[in-house]
Order: structure tokens, then sequence, then C-alpha cells
């Protein structure tokens, strides 16, 4: 029986290789298993993304549907009331004017010098003002996709003169909320490019940016405005405050 190996441990061979394949198989199984696990993870995100793309909320389509002469129209309804109030400040300390829903998004519309400072991904923002919140809606490329992304908060004066605050209640595309880190970030150097402080809070978990502007950031003429309260009502925005002279 020379030269031959003995019966017992080809047999013992045989069941160790078996139990080897079976190992890797596994192994591989888990690893497919997670592989596809998260390429379906990524597609469900991008089908639901893809889906909110599709997804208008009522209220922007109704603010898109205005017609071209009506945006124009109400464009220039909303700087006769900035010219309108330059004229009150002049002769009263305190103030008070209201804009409307129509007249704001009739501005963005109609605004092609504004249009041109938006971030080239943001096209046919509008506003939404209800429910003493106001909604910000506009299209935005993500992933590659035309979503529609809409973003609710609040805007209001703090106790401290000179400034206004801001509470992101949440912001999604459709029915999918979106990391709100990129959109803070985008406000923050918004604001600074303005020339306001900008520090972050909360109310309630929500982030509210703290933004301090100087005392003449606002000014209409020789006239120094200070914001004192902004107030979201149906339809409308109302901010008063009160003016004093510009220094020579």
């Amino acid at each position: 029986m020379s030269g031959k190996e003995p019966v017992g441990k080809h047999k013992e061979s045989s069941c160790d290789d078996s139990i080897v394949n079976e190992i890797q198989r596994s192994r591989w199984k888990k690893i497919l298993t997670r592989l596809f696990g998260g390429v379906g993870i990524v597609l469900v995100l991008v089908i639901l993304i893809g889906s909110a793309s599709l997804t208008e909320p009522a209220s922007y389509q109704a603010a898109l549907a205005m017609a071209q002469a009506d945006a124009k129209s109400f464009r220039l309804d909303f700087e006769s009331r900035v010219i309108e109030l330059g004229n009150i400040v002049r002769e009263k300390k305190e103030w008070k004017t209201t804009f409307t829903q129509s007249e704001i998004n009739g501005w963005l519309a109609d605004n092609r010098e504004f249009s041109k400072t938006l971030p080239k991904v943001i096209s046919q923002p509008r506003v939404v003002l209800a429910d003493a919140r106001m909604s910000v809606i506009f299209r935005c490329e993500i992933l590659g996709l035309d979503a529609i992304v809409q973003g609710e908060l609040d805007v209001f004066c703090t106790e401290t003169p000179g400034q206004i605050a801001m509470r992101i209640y949440r912001v999604r595309s459709g029915w999918v909320p979106l990391p709100l880190d990129a959109f803070t970030d985008q406000l923050t150097a918004g604001m600074l490019s303005y020339g306001a402080e900008v520090e972050w809070s909360e109310i309630d978990g929500d982030p509210v940016a703290l933004m301090l502007f100087s005392e003449d950031s606002f000014q209409l003429g020789t006239k120094i405005l200070a914001v004192q309260a902004v107030e979201i009502k149906e339809r409308k925005l109302m901010i008063t405050g009160k003016s004093k002279s510009k220094p020579f």
C-alpha cells in the first residue's frame, strides 16, 4: 500500500474542504448582502428625492402660475411701497409697512438682477406666508435631479437692538427631510456678506440664526432704519420700526 494515502485521511481532507467552502460562501453572502443593501438604500433615497422633485406644493404652483405681466405689476407695487416708506420716515420717527405675498413673489419673479445673485443650483424662489410661518420654496439641483425644496421658518426681532432671528423648523424635498447643515452654512455665509454678525442658537431643538446688523445696515436716503418687529400674517409680511437721521 506504499505510495497511497490512507483512506481515512482522504475523507478527512474532503470534509475540511467542504467546511472551508461553506465558510467562504457564508462570508460572501454577508458581504453581498451588505453591498446590495447599501446600494438599495442609496437607490431608495434617489427614488424618493426623484419622486419629491415631481411634487410641487399647490401654493408653489399658484405662485409660479403668476403671469409675467402680473409679476411686473406686483414688482412695481413692491418697489412703490419701499418708496412710500422712504417718504414716511422723512416725516415720522416711527413707521410701519406691509408687503403682500403677491408683491414679494412678483419682485422675486421679475427682478433679473436678484436672479443673478442666486447660486447656480437654485432657481424660481417663491414665498408662502401662512400660519405665522414663512415657507421659502425653490427649485434646486440635488444629486443631478431637479428637486423642489421647501423650508419653513419664522422671522422675528429679539430684545437686542439691531438683531433679527430666523428660526428654521424644517427643510424638505417633498416628504424627504434634508440635512440642515448645508443650508445653515449658506445662510451664515450670505448674512456675513451683508455685514451681519451671525450666531446660532436653538428653540425646542430647532436651529435659530441670530443676525446682528450694524446701525447703518438699513438706510433710506438720509434716514437710518431700525427694525423693531417682524410679523408674518396670512399672505402678508408686516415690519415696524423707528428711524433717525444719518450723522454727517
